[in-house]
């Protein structure tokens, strides 16, 4: 199992846009990808399960990545969190 952290840097909290930006990677990879925010956690293949989660500006995040290409899953989220302003 790998985890990348991030932090939601918008001051708008975590967006649409942003969720469908996170949820369109990860639709890209075969492990299982689970955002966890404070208590709450998502399938992050959903975009209908990470919109349910509110995410304010200033929230630390983690993803968890479990599977046979969690290694590549992982190294790409960093780019992309690092691309989305979110790290």
């Amino acid at each position: 199992m790998k985890t990348v952290n991030g932090c939601v840097n918008n001051i708008n909290g975590l967006t649409s846009h942003l969720s469908v930006e996170l949820v369109s990677e990860a639709n890209k990879f075969s492990s299982e990808i689970t955002i966890n925010v404070s208590d709450e956690s998502a399938d992050l293949k959903s975009i209908m399960n990470v919109m349910a989660l509110v995410v304010p500006h200033g929230e630390s995040f983690f993803i968890t990545f479990s599977g046979k290409d969690e290694e590549i899953a992982s190294k790409k989220f960093e780019e992309l969190l690092i691309e989305l302003k979110l790290k």
